[in-house]
C-alpha cells in the first residue's frame, strides 16, 4: 500500500492527525459502545381488577386508559390530563372517545384505575405505540343489520360483534370514528365499557401485583 507523503522528521504513524479523512476509519482505538435501549414489554397486558395475564416486566409502561364515561361518550378533558401529570405520567395521545394514552409507572396505573379518586375503569398496555386503535361500541337508533356490519368492515373495522341490544362492538383506528359516526342509523359511539366483576358472596378483587 502506498503511504501518504509526510515530512522526513515525522515517523510514519497510521493514526497521525495529518492523515486524510479516508484513512481515519482505521484509527479508532476501541469501538464505541452502543447506548443500552430501554427494555420494553411487548406482551399486551390489561389492568382492570389486577394485571392480566401477568404484571409488566418494566416499571414504566405506555397504556391506553379507559376513562370513566358513564353510559355515553366523552373525550379526554383537562382534568384527566392533570390527573395523569400529577401521577408522574406523560400524556401521549387523546382519542376521539374516552381513551387517553399515557406513559406511567405501574403504581400510577393502579392509582388511576379506581372508582375514586381514579379517572379510569381499565388500562391496556400498548406494545406498538405507532398504532391508535380504539375498542368501541357503536349504538344504533334502530335494529342492527348485516349491511351495518359490512359498512364497518369496509371502513377497516375488525372483529365486529353484534350485541343483544342495537350495538356493534369492534376495534377501529381512531381516525375512522368521525366517519363511523356519520353512517346511517348510528346514534353515538363510545369507548367499550369495562368494569371489575364482583363474584357472588365475594369481595371485589382488585389486588395489586407483587
Amino acid at each position: 500500500m502506498l503511504r501518504p507523503n509526510a515530512p522526513r522528521d515525522m515517523a510514519w504513524n497510521p493514526c497521525s492527525p495529518l492523515l486524510p479523512v479516508w484513512l481515519l476509519s482505521g484509527c479508532i482505538v476501541a469501538p464505541l459502545r452502543p447506548q443500552a435501549s430501554q427494555q420494553r414489554d411487548t406482551v399486551h397486558l390489561d389492568f382492570v381488577c389486577k394485571w392480566q395475564p401477568r404484571p409488566p416486566i418494566t416499571k414504566r409502561v405506555i397504556v391506553d386508559l379507559s376513562l370513566h364515561a358513564g353510559q355515553f361518550n366523552r373525550t379526554p378533558n383537562a382534568d384527566d390530563i392533570r390527573a395523569v401529570e400529577a401521577a408522574g405520567g406523560r400524556v401521549l395521545y387523546q382519542f376521539r372517545v374516552a381513551l387517553l394514552r399515557a406513559e406511567l409507572d405501574t403504581a400510577a396505573v393502579r392509582a388511576l384505575v379506581a372508582d375514586s379518586p381514579g379517572i379510569a375503569d381499565a388500562a391496556f398496555t400498548v406494545p406498538d405505540s405507532s398504532k391508535f386503535d380504539a375498542s368501541v361500541q357503536i349504538f344504533y337508533k334502530r335494529p342492527v343489520t348485516d349491511h351495518d356490519e359490512e359498512a364497518l368492515r369496509h371502513l377497516g373495522a375488525y372483529d365486529v360483534a353484534r350485541m343483544p341490544i342495537p350495538v356493534l362492538q369492534t376495534a377501529v383506528r381512531d381516525s375512522l370514528i368521525p366517519r363511523i359516526a356519520a353512517l346511517p342509523g348510528v346514534d353515538f359511539i363510545r369507548a367499550t365499557a369495562w368494569g371489575c366483576a364482583q363474584p357472588t358472596n365475594e369481595t371485589r378483587d382488585r389486588r395489586t401485583p407483587p
